[in-house]
């Protein structure tokens, strides 16, 4: 009791039941909420309005009198529920309390609403319910995609009202409504009535989560669509009456009720006028093409640039019932047709005309349906709207005697004798001739009546005519004079002149009188005047009168003229200077207004059409149009609305401009050279804007020579080109829509303010000056994103369906967003492609079968993204939208083929199967979706056409048990095959046609190949079943063959392939020797030999056998292009299973490749290997399947994909060891790839096969430099000291064979350094070389005479690594013999490291630099021997490390440094010879000579003596030979760190620290007995000798002053070194 109504929108579930859930209804709400009103209310009606019958809740209440349920649905035979088709239902006290109101096809508003209030208005008076419940569903409306009903909200709306009017509670449930957006107006319109309120239709949708659901028009409209509403007035009247019946006459057996009319077999109905879609009822000249909307093929206009080629079935029926005029554009309330070409002789007249330049004026008269083409001396007039007159007339015309070459004025007589017309001619001179019927005249076109009017014109010349009646005609002079021409007298043609026109003589009393109390203006026209434009007004009251305009360079005159009575003049205004007022105040004062023509409206008032321009420009001018209007006949007329246009037009047409106002409107349309603006007469004259406006081009190539007045305020256009098209207009239409304009632009004479604003000029100066604007553009947006995409949608849908190549029309359209994307634009684009796509659009032709159908929508799909391109759109749309575009027109492909590959299966009339596969599963794909349809795959593919790869994925599924069904017999077994057949023949027709349109258009729709949206044919779904469709279809021919073809099933049974299975388990890739398709080239032979050539696959196993090999290669090309584009999604994606799906697809790919080889298309793997760039597998082809021609093949296709394609056959080399044989090749572009390939491969793996054959190749280019940088690269990486020297004297001979000796010497420091660093390289493989002999032949030697201590073998094997036992026997016994004991056991961690190196040394391993360092200094033991290198190996330590620079960091060299000199420093007994020098007797010879004896000396004196290593870069000074912490970080992260993973036990990083720590302890307590003191000593002694031995080799004198001079500056120099040192 707290409300009247209550809403839950939510609700409506009327098909649930008791126990089961029925068309997407689960709970029954309605009859739950019916029980609980129940305990309130007594009786209870439920109305039902949705599409559906409400079975379940009818079912509910079948035996119940207290609850009526009233049904208004749709029922016909397969349409769900199957129920309602009886009127009157009910059992037991329920019998007549189930009413149902069945309606057919195309129900209107109108007839609902009738049903509605004629059933309810008889049941509810007798039922007296004290509740109703009223279920709302919107599936009836219009919009929806069940397209049955064709209703509006407004029918709900008015069933509302009518149910608050019966004064019961009521609550309001929802129901079906597929159409979302359009459901959601309804509700919301229903809710604002139940509230009180109501919404308009053109209230905007505000903006929200779901705004572009709501698009085309973004606001509260659902409009209808052109259905024929099947239902007729006696129906609905006949099932009232039986509802009404029933309630009296309850007893009475419902199934007994007469059968309802729209069961009754269909009549084919009467030939009928089609209703025009402007809603008046009318039959229109353009009705049935505004209902159709189609260009037949063949037409002149019809479109020849469809993507696809058509038969043209079934559009025959587009043709017009009224005389085969053919669509060119229709809107909402205008349209154009082609009503006629020219004749052949009419045409040729154009053409010479337009060669010699000759003017030519051209009309039509669409009353007498003829036109007319003239020049100065001939005119031409044929009948253009009947086929039975197809002749030319010819009529010479009067001459000019004043010299004009010009046409002369020509009016076509209409309302004549029937089939023909009469015509007035008139030269500018005054001479007039008439022919009274130029058709069926007995003196034919040579019988004419003439007058001469050359006598009045006193210098004057007539330029205008018009009809003023059947027998009256007004010609008009240049000078303003008018002379009426009545052609109906026996005597000939009577002339006079109008009274008070200019030259007319006095103007009678009136105009005395008017001079007498000295008025300055003139009632006629001043003789300085001219005229601008005439035309014919309203008939008057007056027997055959009628009034006439007259609009001069000032004045606006007005005329009533009759053929029995004097002309009156009724006023003449000063209508310039009230124009120029009202642009002034609207537009500044800087704006010119100019006056170019005038028009009267049915109502009397004046149309005069208005240049403005910005005063001293020549940009363009703006149109505009000023509307006057009188308060009687003869007042003086007061501006009423001044309307400026939205189009432009340039300067030099000005003139040229037209104004026309066929039968005084509502249609007005301005005619200009090349466009026509269209407008509507608003309702009131006062209106600030016309109620209708757009504009239409014509081709730059086809301009508009003439115009006359049509019927029903329709435009006959004579194009220079095209012939004659008619402009028809709407004006109740078009005046009832929502005016769009310029705000409040009335300009009355009243409303003129001094304080109005006035605009700036530039308002009308800076319009675009390209001009004019796009065809049948809409009027300016109002600024809002809604208002531009319903403009953009209209100006697209005129665009796509009704643009062609040889249309006289021009469709252009302008972007409003200055630069990016168009979101508007976007909307609307998107819009119309889903209009076609669901053949929801009010253009498409629902006439048509079904294959046209789609057909014609796939052409119109396709041009979307052709007006988008041919006006540079494209990239005002996202790649998403491009994207979403093509695929539209992708399914509609699809679609097409689909449909087409069905009908050729029923016309073959198998019985199988497989015949019936498509459309069976199109049957359970609707069903599994809530809808039904006695044609499912029409239906699917007409109205679902989206779901195109749903169905061939629901297909896919459905094929598993459908074969194990049918694998129970033999003759099932068949069938078992053929469905796999035709399952894999269905994706390959669908996705090839949506793939073929994609590639071809790829470039119109602005796709890259590597597009990053996902495609629908690269969804993961799609992917899955075309490689599960490719595996079955080649399981399936191996099926077929070892049943009916041996050579086939050998072959498929020798293939190795990849993605078999191993004998151990794992898969076989292309890049394993067990991959094997070596067959001979006989195979395509056999198989022509075996396979038969035209046998039904239906009928044949061989046949089936043929067709199954035959779309192998179609398939495995749509799989992969598939995988392609997924793959390409997935990686701009990230996605995690990237990488696994490209692991996928390469096996997949090589798989079949080499599988249709063993199937015996080898040319097809050739093609897709080319195709997909699949290198790897190209190669394995060429030696498997064409390897006699392998040499040619190889060679074209390196020059077809260059380096790609060689590495991959070098790969393929590399991979079955056969690379030697490269090198045998003499080709020299092979050899080049081959280098690049070795160089590439050498960096990947420097110790691969390559890598070893890169240096051989090198050289037989004669790329020695190469050749040298190989061998050094292969040397330094070699772990054998004989491969290694061997490598680097390879090199060096490269380096001399490339440069030469006297190059290298005289050559620049990088050649010199690279030299020096191999001749280090080699002598330091020589140095261990020679170290490696000394150890061996010292263990061998001292094995026979020394007494070594027993040895434990696990101490061998702990410092011995990995090596053999003897190595590591003999690496322990060089230790032992080149170390001293105490050594041994006072750095355990650094001997251990020696015995490695040695044993490493004694294996002929390559040492490093480091430890060929740690070899030379750290033995203390080495006995004499002759062995030169051992006894200068300290030197050789420091010489080894000074040419070092390229192995060792300059840190590690300074580390190595000091440890070589500290290990020299520490190598003395420095106590003891301190002891013996510290006595005061020594003599200075003892100290030289106790000095000399030391190693410190001998190696002082061997660096810079002998070697003359650089001072100081070689030396260190005792005090700074010490290790450093940088010294101990580099050993910890980078000396040893890899060294003691293989060392002894118990050696680490930290004792070997430590050890090294020992020696610097050492070194203190040799610098504590007076190390510094002798270091500086002994390098004095070695400085002399080094400058006696330079002079010696000088050549120089000994001298002593010299000498001590020289002396004292090696000291300085040493003094500053060590000063330096010291810093």
């Amino acid at each position: 009791g707290d409300a009247d109504i209550a809403i839950h929108w939510e609700g409506g579930r009327h098909h649930g039941r008791r126990g089961k859930a029925a068309g997407f209804c689960y709970v029954n709400d309605v009859v739950l909420g019916i029980l609980v009103l129940q305990q309130r209310f007594c009786k209870v009606l439920y109305v039902d309005l949705d599409l559906h019958h409400g079975d379940g809740v009818q079912s509910a209440f079948s035996h119940s009198s207290n609850v009526m349920t009233l049904s208004f649905h749709h029922a016909e035979r397969g349409f769900y529920p199957n129920s309602g088709t009886a009127c009157v239902e009910g059992k037991g006290k329920g019998l007549g309390y189930s009413i149902n109101v069945a309606l057919k096809r195309g129900t209107s508003d109108s007839t609902f609403v009738s049903a509605f209030s004629k059933t309810s208005g008889a049941l509810v008076p007798k039922f007296q319910p004290d509740v109703v419940v009223l279920q709302c569903g919107c599936d009836g409306l219009a919009g929806d995609p069940h397209k049955i009903f064709n209703l509006t909200p407004d029918a709900f709306v008015e069933c509302l009202k009518l149910a608050i009017a019966w004064n019961r509670p009521l609550m309001l449930l929802g129901g079906g409504g597929y159409n979302h957006a359009d459901s959601a107006r309804c509700w919301t319109r229903i809710t604002a009535v139940a509230c009180g309120a109501d919404i308009s239709a053109n209230q905007d949708i505000p903006d929200h989560r779901f705004y572009t659901e709501y698009s085309p028009a973004f606001d509260m409209r659902a409009d209808a669509m052109l259905l024929q509403d099947e239902n007729t007035q006696q129906h609905i009247d006949e099932m009232a009456e039986e509802a009404d019946a029933s309630q009296s006459e309850r007893k009475k057996q419902a199934t007994g009720s007469v059968r309802p009319t729209w069961l009754a077999p269909l009549q084919q109905p009467e030939a009928r006028k089609t209703q025009g879609s402007f809603g008046d009822g009318k039959a229109h000249v353009f009705g049935l093409d505004f209902a159709t909307g189609e260009n037949s093929r063949g037409d002149l206009f019809a479109a020849s640039d469809a993507p696809e080629e058509t038969d043209g079935g079934g559009e025959e029926e587009a043709e017009l019932e009224h005389g085969q005029l053919r669509t060119l554009l229709r809107g909402d309330s205008h349209a154009v047709f082609a009503v006629s070409g020219f004749p052949e002789q009419v045409s040729e007249f154009l053409k010479a005309a337009r060669i010699r330049a000759e003017p030519v004026s051209c009309g039509a008269s669409a009353g007498a349906q003829f036109a007319y083409a003239a020049s100065a001396s001939t005119c031409l007039v044929w009948a253009y709207g009947s086929e039975s007159y197809s002749s030319v007339y010819k009529l010479e015309m009067p001459p000019n005697s004043n010299g004009d070459k010009g046409a002369p004025v020509i009016s076509l007589i209409s309302d004549t004798t029937p089939g023909d017309v009469g015509v007035v001619a008139c030269s500018s001179s005054g001479q007039l001739r008439y022919w009274d019927r130029v058709v069926f005249g007995l003196g034919g076109t040579l019988q004419y009546l003439s007058v001469d009017i050359s006598p009045s014109l006193q210098n004057d010349a007539c330029v205008r005519a018009v009809q003023a009646y059947t027998d009256l005609v007004i010609v008009a002079t240049q000078r303003g004079k008018l002379f009426q021409v009545s052609l109906g007298d026996s005597t000939g043609l009577a002339v006079r002149t109008l009274s008070r026109s200019s030259g007319s003589g006095a103007g009678g009393m009136l105009e005395r009188v008017s001079s007498f109390l000295g008025s300055s203006q003139p009632l006629g026209v001043a003789p300085s005047d001219s005229l601008v434009g005439i035309a014919a007004g309203a008939r008057t009251e007056m027997r055959q009168s009628r009034e006439i305009l007259m609009l001069t360079r000032t004045r606006l005159l007005k005329w009533v003229v009759s053929r029995s009575h004097a002309d009156r003049l009724l006023y003449s205004s000063d209508v310039s200077r009230v124009i120029s007022h009202a642009v002034a105040q609207r537009f500044g004062e800087d704006v010119d207004a100019t006056m170019l023509d005038v028009a009267a409206t049915s109502s009397g008032d004046a149309c005069i059409l208005v240049a403005m321009q910005a005063a001293g420009t020549g940009q363009q001018a703006r149109l505009a149009v000023a509307v006057f209007r009188s308060a009687n006949s003869s007042t003086d007329p007061s501006i009423a609305a001044l309307w400026p246009l939205e189009h432009t037009c340039d300067p030099h047409t000005i003139s040229r401009s037209r104004l026309m106002l066929p039968n005084g409107g509502p249609g007005l349309f301005v005619v200009l050279p090349s466009a026509v603006t269209v407008l509507a007469l608003p309702a009131l004259a006062s209106s600030s804007c016309p109620a209708f406006e757009t504009s239409v081009s014509f081709r730059n190539s086809d301009a508009v020579v003439g115009f006359g007045a049509g019927a029903d305020s329709s435009l006959e256009i004579v194009c220079s080109l095209s012939g004659i098209l008619r402009m028809a207009i709407d004006g109740d239409s078009a005046q009832s829509q929502k005016p769009i304009g310029f705000g409040n632009n009335v300009l009355g004479h009243t409303e003129f303010s001094a304080d109005a604003e006035p605009v700036d000029a530039a308002d009308i100066s800076d319009i675009d000056p390209a001009w004019p604007n796009p065809a049948s553009q809409a009027s300016r947006p109002a600024g809002g994103i809604a208002s531009q995409t319903r403009a953009f949608i209209a100006q697209l849908e005129q665009a796509v369906f009704f643009d062609n190549p040889r249309s006289p029309l021009s469709f252009s359209i302008a972007s409003h967003s200055s630069s990016g994307i168009d979101t508007a634009l976007q909307a609307a684009v998107l819009q119309v492609s889903k209009s076609i796509l669901d053949s929801s659009s009010r253009f498409i032709a629902g006439r048509l079968d079904t294959g046209a159908q789609l057909r014609e929508r796939l052409r119109r799909a396709h041009a979307i993204i052709r007006v988008l391109s041919a006006n540079g759109l494209v990239d005002r749309i996202d790649t998403s939208t491009r994207v979403r575009l093509s695929a539209a027109a992708e399914k509609l492909a699809a679609a097409v083929a689909l449909w087409s590959h069905q009908n050729d299966l029923w016309a073959r009339q198998h019985s199988s199967p497989a015949t019936h596969l498509l459309s069976n599963a199109a049957d359970a794909f609707l069903e599994a979706r809530g809808l039904r349809s006695r044609d499912a795959l029409r239906e699917l593919l007409q109205h679902h056409t989206c779901s195109v790869g749903d169905l061939v994925v629901f297909l896919h599924g459905r094929v598993p048990a459908l074969r194990r069904a049918l694998d129970v017999s033999e003759r099932g077994a068949h069938d078992s095959r053929l469905v796999e057949f035709e399952a894999s023949r269905i994706a390959i027709v669908a996705m090839l046609a949506a793939f073929r349109y994609r590639f071809r258009h790829s470039d119109l729709y602005a796709l890259a190949s590597n597009c990053s949206e996902e495609l629908w044919t690269a969804s993961a779904e799609i992917a899955d079943i075309l490689s599960e469709r490719l595996e079955n279809i080649y399981a399936l021919c191996r099926d077929l063959s070892s049943r009916h073809c041996a050579p086939i099933y050998e072959r498929m049974q020798m293939a190795v392939l990849p993605g078999d299975t191993n004998h151990d388990g794992t898969d076989v890739s292309i890049s394993d020797e067990a991959v094997c398709i070596d067959y001979s080239q006989s195979a395509p032979s056999e198989l022509a030999a075996v396979l038969p050539a035209d046998d039904d696959p239906y009928v044949s196993d061989m046949a089936l056998l043929r067709d199954c090999l035959n779309i192998v290669g179609p398939l495995a090309n749509l799989c992969f292009r598939s995988f392609v584009d997924r793959i390409t999604f997935v990686e701009t994606r990230s996605a995690p299973d990237a990488a696994a799906l490209v692991r996928r697809y390469n096996t997949l790919r090589s798989r079949f490749l080499l599988g249709l080889v063993a199937l015996g298309r080898v040319q097809m793997a050739f093609r897709l290997s080319e195709e997909y760039h699949d290198l790897t597998t190209l190669v394995v082809l060429v030696f498997a399947a064409d390897a006699a021609n392998a040499a040619d093949c190889l060679r074209r296709y390196i020059d077809m994909f260059g380096s790609d394609f060689a590495r991959a056959l070098f790969a393929y080399y590399e991979r079955r060891q056969a690379w030697a044989s490269l090198l045998y090749t003499r080709d020299s572009a092979i050899d080049r790839l081959l280098k690049e390939f070795i160089d590439t491969s050498e960096h990947v793996s420097p110790h691969g096969p390559m890598a070893q054959i890169g240096w051989i190749h090198d050289i037989k280019l004669r790329d020695f430099g190469g050749a040298a940088a190989k061998l050094a690269r292969a040397a330094r990486d070699s772990d054998d000291t004989c491969q290694a020297r061997t490598m680097l004297s390879l090199s060096k001979l490269s380096f001399v064979a490339l440069e030469g000796l006297d190059s290298i010497a005289g050559g620049n420091e990088i050649k010199t350094s690279a030299y020096s660093r191999l001749e280090d390289a080699l002598e330091l493989c020589e140095v261990q070389d020679s170290l490696h002999r000394f150890m061996a032949e010292l263990v061998e030697s001292n094995q026979q005479g020394m007494q070594l201590a027993a040895k434990p073998t696990n101490k061998c094997n702990m410092e011995g690594g990995s090596s053999s036992g003897s190595d590591n026997c003999d690496a322990y016994d060089a230790a032992m013999l080149t170390t001293s004991p105490e050594l041994r056991h006072s750095r355990p961690a650094l001997y251990a490291t020696y015995c490695d190196f040695l044993r490493r040394l004694l294996a002929s391993r390559v040492a490093s630099t480091e430890e060929m360092l740690d070899a030379l200094t750290f033995p203390d033991n080495i006995p004499n021997t002759n062995e030169h290198f051992v006894n200068e190996r300290y030197c050789l330590a420091v010489d080894i490390l000074s040419r070092s620079g390229s192995n060792l960091t300059k840190h590690a060299q300074r580390a190595a440094l000091r440890s070589i000199w500290r290990r020299v420093f520490i190598s003395d007994d420095w106590k003891a010879i301190h002891l013996r020098l510290s006595t005061p007797n020594t003599t200075d010879i003892a100290l030289r000579s106790e000095l000399i004896a030391t190693n410190l000396y001998h190696t002082l004196r061997q660096c810079l003596v002998l070697r003359e290593l650089p001072h100081p870069e070689c030396y260190v000074m005792p005090a700074d030979a010490f290790v450093t912490a940088d010294d101990l970080e580099y050993f910890a992260d980078n000396r040893f760190c890899l060294q003691l993973k293989d060392s002894v036990e118990g050696t680490t990083i930290d004792t070997i620290i430590g050890e090294y720590k020992l020696e610097d302890k050492d070194l203190s307590l040799a610098i504590n007995n007076g190390l510094v003191g002798y270091y500086e000593e002994m390098f004095r002694i070695v400085a002399e000798d080094a400058k006696d031995a330079h002079r010696q080799r000088e050549g120089k004198p000994d001298c002593g002053m010299s000498d001590d001079l020289e002396n004292k500056g090696v000291e300085d120099e040493y003094e500053n070194d060590v000063n330096m040192d010291s810093e």
